[in-house]
């Protein structure tokens, strides 16, 4: 029973999905000119090597004014782990859909969908650097959004049972000696 048991857990264990939002501050650029921005909420979560990542609820602010254009994600993007981070990259069009911000009732960026967008991600657990760009040539308009943050400090990982940092099958077999050592 108690190898039942060690394996049921286990198996959750290393089905965990990590998630880490960093606090990036916004650079944008609309056809080589500089607006203002806020800093934002970027999410990267990471299901066994598949990478998504969330720009939500995205205002432009341009002349002070805000022009809110929605939710930029892209999902299910494989990473390339090299020199101590992580990179995402996605070409293609993407649906940008309405943000849920209750300061605003109507979001741009679904009448303008798709949009082609080429996504530079690069991460490690306390800090991201990500690249948008977005060609709107039937707007005449190239928008290059740039987002630089950092993340709180990773805590002891629920589940990281030989305490390396991840969880990962290698917490099964610490996990089951611990269980059929007692």
């Amino acid at each position: 029973m108690k190898k039942l048991f060690a394996f049921a857990i286990a198996a959750c264990c290393a089905m965990a999905l990590s998630a880490t939002t960093y606090t990036c501050h916004l650079k944008v650029v609309i056809n080589g000119d500089p607006t203002e921005q806020e800093e934002v909420p970027v999410l990267v979560t990471n299901d066994n090597g598949s990478y998504s990542m969330f720009l939500n609820n995205f205002v432009l602010w341009m002349d002070g004014f805000p022009m809110p254009v929605g939710n930029i994600t892209i999902t299910n993007v494989e990473g390339v782990v090299e020199h101590g981070y992580t990179t995402i990259h996605y070409t293609g069009d993407i649906d940008i859909t309405a943000g849920d911000d209750p300061q605003f009732s109507s979001w741009v960026g679904p009448l303008l969908s798709p949009v082609p967008v080429e996504i530079v991600t690069r991460f490690t657990e306390t800090a991201a650097d990500a690249n948008i760009y977005i060609n709107l040539a039937s707007m005449g308009q190239e928008i290059n959004v740039s987002a630089f943050g950092v993340a709180p400090a990773p805590q002891a990982l629920e589940g990281d049972v030989n305490h390396d940092g991840e969880v990962t099958v290698a917490d099964i077999g610490t996990l089951i000696d611990i269980i059929l050592s007692n």
